[in-house]
């Protein structure tokens, strides 16, 4: 058994500063990575490979996957140089980090659930263990996207900056949204199942597997440009395979990003004192 020494939660007044409530929401953040690595090192102990094993299988899903389907979309417009093989692996990686988050973010709490009953800790812990340990995967698995890029060697200048600035966006939208299903899902039990149903219905209709540029008529570019998952998606892939996202894109994945952590730490503030109770 691991035993974690931890502080009360600290009692603040109704009055204190915008600045304070900042400090103790990321005060946690430093237990929340030291939990995570420790989690993913006890999962895969007395492993050969560990958490690697989980690249080498995303690994030969994108050679399978890109080597067929990019002789079906060939390179249309939108990919960049880099073509439809580094198209597919960064856009399943990103969405894999998004969609393993928001299904574990359902039950965060409710697994959770015997820590939060005995210990006086900030919930925002166990958000950050959760998301710390997916970024700890996605790591692993960004291998696959270096390998093809010195595999293929398309252009990247600051591309890069580009993407860690939408990565940095998908990942304070992923935030938010893990508040919101993880706060609902403690009193509404469905919900995790209504969420996993939604998310495969996202990954059918969002430019994944296929290029956005496949598309024709009015109405499946309402289904592409009305879908929250593309942009957040395509302010990550589009810099890194070279191909900077329009001003427009970046406007709306900052303003899902913003809705999404104003809608979660709303209902943090106001339902976090409830989750005990629900649990």
């Amino acid at each position: 058994m691991i035993m974690v020494a931890v502080a009360p939660k600290a009692k603040h007044p109704a009055g204190t500063d915008g600045a304070s409530a900042v400090g103790l929401w990321l005060a946690p953040i430093g237990l929340g990575i030291s939990l995570a690595v420790l989690d993913t090192r006890l999962r895969y102990r007395r492993t050969t490979l560990g958490p690697f094993w989980i690249t080498i299988s995303a690994g030969m899903m994108v050679v399978a996957v890109g080597t067929i389907y990019g002789q079906i979309f060939g390179t249309p417009a939108g990919i960049g140089q880099a073509g439809y093989m580094a198209y597919f692996a960064v856009g399943t990686q990103v969405w894999a980090f998004a969609t393993v988050s928001l299904t574990e973010g359902c039950v965060v709490f409710i697994q959770s659930g015997g820590l939060i009953k005995t210990l006086r800790v900030s919930l925002l812990l166990h958000v950050y263990r959760m998301l710390a340990r997916n970024l700890v995967l996605l790591g692993h698995n960004a291998i696959i996207v270096v390998l093809l890029w010195l595999v293929i060697r398309w252009p990247l200048g600051w591309g890069v900056v580009g993407a860690l600035a939408g990565f940095v966006l998908s990942v304070l939208a992923l935030f938010g949204m893990v508040l919101v299903v993880g706060i609902l899902s403690t009193r509404f039990r469905d919900l995790p199942q209504i969420v996993g149903t939604v998310l495969q219905l996202l990954f059918l209709v969002s430019p994944i597997i296929w290029p956005a540029s496949s598309l024709r008529g009015a109405r499946a570019e309402f289904l592409l440009y009305g879908n929250p998952v593309y942009y957040m998606i395509e302010v990550v892939r589009g810099p890194l395979l070279g191909e900077i996202p329009p001003i427009g894109t970046w406007a709306v994945a900052v303003l899902v990003a913003a809705v999404s952590m104003t809608m979660g730490l709303w209902l943090y503030v106001r339902l976090q004192h409830r989750v005990p109770y629900w649990l």
